[in-house]
């Protein structure tokens, strides 16, 4: 009978350290399932919708490559949600960091087309993340300072930011030893160094970067000699490596991760990050713990910054290698509903990520086999949101956890009784 009732205490306890994977999981299934009703009206079969749809995002490895070029900036903009939301700053305003993040990358790999690989692409990645910290700066100065709300100070920021890449897309950006397309002799001024558009083309679009800002590949990675050593000349391994796909999977996705492994180091095992998550939960509570609540808001704020402004050059880098009007559009916007879904922690982040990813990059081939529109990926996401929104309020976790501290203290009682005649 006691190993029953601790087999039964360690099953509601897994349970409940569960609740943040299985509340996530539930909502997606929740959306797919009455999706299905719509797709069903739609006239078409749900099974076959979906087996198209996941067939799309992993059923080879080019649709594989494809998911993780779609999951990659959301990754970086989840984090930058969550973080913020963590430690009371709610960024709204990862799309303009995302935005002036691009700019920054494009910039440097345009101005300075001849350093080498190994130098350049580190300029490009941390010029885009000082783009994202600098674009976050004054909502964070407004909200240490004078407490004003970072939700209105970071959504109008988004505007600025998209109305200055709309100027800088526009203005010609001078480049040695190239025309204009029209064959005029332009009289430059300061104002084209810091402009991004390609004289060459008569539309608003930045020039292509040079190889070297490239991200590499995952085949360039396995081209290393000291690769080729451990895995040899088998044909097996060159069958692999050699595939297309190969040269379209970045390292990108995995500085995804790995800034998401970073973000979880900080957030649960330093100071700043349990000073950030103390500020977030309770800040009067936290001023009387001792920690300094503003320059923890302070913190927090150029953070999620960073992590914003390194999506818009992960996303240059690793897969446009340019700039187009409306090259990402709402990727920023989209990193709060993956950080919700990811119950706002860094791997929940990237496991949500991954989940839109697969969504987008699927859509197309679901409507091209059984004439489903895309919109109805949209109708999952947005069903899968409201239901993790709605699973947050269920405290089922709390229940539980009452019921199992009220059965041990029942079971305590007559142990204590007994002790006490005897």
């Amino acid at each position: 009978m006691k190993t029953q009732t601790k087999m039964t205490d360690v099953w509601r306890s897994y349970l409940e350290r569960s609740f943040s994977i299985l509340i996530p999981l539930a909502a997606i299934l929740a959306a797919f399932l009455v999706s299905a009703i719509l797709i069903i009206a739609w006239g078409a079969n749900p099974l076959d919708a979906y087996a198209a749809l996941f067939r799309g995002a992993f059923g080879s490895p080019n649709a594989i490559a494809t998911t993780l070029e779609r999951m990659t900036p959301l990754v970086f903009t989840g984090l930058a949600v969550a973080y913020g939301y963590r430690g009371g700053f709610f960024n709204i305003g990862a799309e303009g960091q995302l935005y002036m993040g691009a700019i920054a990358a494009v910039w440097v790999a345009i101005t300075v087309p001849g350093w080498p690989a190994w130098l350049l692409i580190p300029a490009c990645t941390l010029a885009a993340g000082f783009a994202g910290l600098l674009w976050v700066l004054l909502p964070a100065i407004l909200k240490a300072r004078r407490g004003i709300n970072e939700v209105l100070t970071t959504l109008l920021m988004n505007y600025i930011a998209v109305q200055i890449f709309e100027w800088l897309i526009r203005v010609d950006h001078y480049t040695t030893a190239v025309k204009p397309f029209d064959g005029t002799t332009p009289v430059w001024t300061w104002v084209n160094w810091i402009g991004l558009r390609d004289i060459s083309q008569p539309y608003p679009k930045s020039p292509v970067l040079v190889d070297s800002s490239f991200m590499p590949s995952v085949r360039s990675f396995f081209e290393i000699d000291f690769i080729k050593n451990i895995f040899g000349q088998a044909d097996w391994a060159q069958s692999i490596f050699q595939m297309p796909a190969f040269n379209r999977m970045t390292l990108s996705p995995i500085l995804a991760i790995l800034a998401a492994s970073l973000i979880f180091f900080i957030m649960f095992k330093t100071v700043t990050g349990y000073s950030s998550r103390a500020v977030g939960i309770n800040p009067a509570a936290a001023k009387f713990m001792g920690i300094n609540v503003n320059r923890t808001f302070f913190t927090t704020a150029l953070i999620s910054g960073t992590l914003a402004g390194l999506a818009g050059g992960m996303e240059i880098l690793g897969t446009q290698h340019g700039l187009i009007p409306g090259f990402l559009i709402n990727a920023g916007f989209d990193g709060i509903p993956v950080a919700l879904i990811g119950q706002l922690h860094p791997f929940g982040a990237v496991l949500s990520a991954a989940f839109f990813g697969a969504l987008r990059a699927g859509s197309n081939k679901m409507q091209v086999l059984t004439s489903v529109p895309v919109a109805v990926v949209y109708i999952i996401q947005a069903l899968a949101i409201l239901f993790a929104i709605a699973g947050t309020t269920i405290d089922l976790q709390s229940i539980l956890k009452k019921r199992r501290l009220s059965k041990t203290n029942i079971a305590a009682k007559p142990a204590e009784s007994e002790a006490a005649n005897g």
